[in-house]
């Protein structure tokens, strides 16, 4: 089996696949201070939850922006799978065309999310990855990562306002407001959120669309399918696009070139 692993400021998301079947996949928060065995016990345990074990494992390919953990990664997959990951790197990659300036700022999972999401439609795209960050990854009817845009995400910008402020409480839980005129602090601070970052991936796609001519806007990440529920652009939620890219790339690179 493959194993698959985005590796995010906030969380980790991680799958195994039987040959195009993703047989189970999970969230964890991501620790940047793990060691090898923290991060074998918390895996070890949703595979053996689910009925799986590390020597199910064949091969193992990562997206990370957390380049701490690489060290504890590397020596996990030596330890528990008895082999090295492959670290999938933007820059060093040549299935998708690049139109960054500088192809080594750009997040491995954004070339992930991006590769998977032209591959479902063959079409001009706006892929939209709501973690810590908003991304907007634009693709060109050839295939072509174009750029895009980043934004503070919606639990990030919630915890700032927590942070910076003296007297609103931190929101833990985000649900869809009845109305956007909220009559107590909670419910205002949610209304905030929820409304004001829908107008902000409405808005975002919307002027990209100006610049980029017609395309589908699909979504993902732990929070898309709360704001696609409200959003007027978001057209479709695909809440495993990451792990489907990463599987994309272990399937067809050339890794013995890199």
């Amino acid at each position: 089996m493959l194993f698959t692993l985005d590796v995010g400021n906030t969380n980790m998301n991680l799958g195994l696949w039987r040959g195009d079947t993703l047989c189970a996949d999970w969230r964890l928060s991501t620790n940047r201070a793990y060691t090898l065995d923290e991060l074998g016990f918390s895996i070890g345990g949703v595979f053996m939850a689910a009925g799986y074990q590390f020597s199910d494992v064949s091969g193992f390919i990562i997206s990370s922006v957390v380049p701490p953990m690489r060290p504890a990664l590397e020596r996990f997959g030596a330890k528990y799978l008895k082999q090295r990951p492959i670290f999938l790197e933007a820059h060093r990659q040549n299935i998708m065309p690049l139109k960054y300036t500088n192809p080594m700022e750009m997040g491995a999972d954004r070339v992930a999310v991006s590769v998977a999401a032209y591959r479902r439609y063959r079409r001009s795209l706006i892929v939209v990855d709501m973690g810590t960050a908003t991304t907007f990854d634009c693709i060109s009817a050839r295939g072509e990562h174009l750029g895009g845009a980043i934004a503070p995400g919606l639990r990030l910008s919630a915890e700032a306002l927590f942070q910076k402020t003296s007297r609103l409480p931190r929101l833990e839980m985000f649900d869809v407001p009845d109305t956007v005129i909220a009559r107590d602090t909670l419910s205002s601070i949610n209304a905030g959120i929820i409304f004001g970052y829908t107008a902000l991936v409405d808005g975002m796609a919307a002027r990209i669309k100006k610049e980029l001519g017609a395309a589908k806007v699909v979504a993902t990440g732990g929070l898309a399918s709360l704001i696609a529920s409200e959003s007027t652009q978001l057209e479709e939620v695909l809440p495993d696009l990451t792990l489907e890219g990463l599987k994309i790339f272990y399937d067809e690179m050339d890794w013995s070139q890199i």
